[in-house]
């Protein structure tokens, strides 16, 4: 974790039992990964993630948001929402998408907005765990259609850091995930 606490909206605290957000702080902790930046105050977000490199980035995200008790909710694979795990996942945050039924999506994003007062949407724009050269761009239809600000936010492996970033404007078409990521990691 950071040296300084990091402030938690009200509309973003989840509340959780002790256990789980001790068992958040500890994995942080032994790991050596801190926290940088600051969470919106703002209503709706939609954060942009990456990059989005192993599957150890979802452990290390659900360490994030266990250790600061947030709520927040990403978008993951369909395919991970398995049978025994998916209403786990769920409670967590989860909405699963799958590319052959991207109405499924937008039906649950739409419950998310109708639900929640405030909100953070995480999303890893690149779709994928390999590399890429053009970003998805669901991630901006989706703060459009939910009149979301973006925010940025990039993991920082030599660092063992997670950075919290500014919020960020596209202005015309996403260039290039580089053009992106290096707003927020430099």
């Amino acid at each position: 974790m950071s040296k300084y606490k990091i402030f938690i909206p009200e509309h973003l605290r989840a509340y959780r039992p002790r256990p789980l957000r001790w068992l958040g702080k500890f994995l942080m902790k032994i790991t050596g990964w801190k926290t940088t930046g600051h969470l919106p105050k703002d209503e709706r977000v939609v954060l942009i993630a990456g990059p989005h490199t192993s599957n150890w980035d979802f452990v290390l995200a659900m360490s994030f948001m266990l250790s600061l008790d947030i709520h927040l909710h990403w978008v993951g694979k369909h395919s991970i929402f398995k049978k025994g795990f998916r209403r786990l996942l769920r409670k967590m945050g989860g909405i699963p998408v799958n590319r052959a039924n991207p109405a499924a999506l937008k039906n649950e994003i739409y419950d998310v907005t109708q639900k929640y007062k405030g909100f953070i949407i995480a999303i890893a724009p690149e779709g994928t765990r390999k590399k890429v050269d053009r970003l998805k761009s669901g991630f901006l239809r989706i703060a459009n259609e939910t009149n979301s600000k973006i925010m940025m936010a990039g993991v920082d492996f030599s660092n063992k850091t997670i950075e919290l970033g500014d919020f960020f404007s596209p202005s015309g078409r996403c260039r290039s995930r580089s053009e992106i990521y290096q707003r927020v990691l430099c």
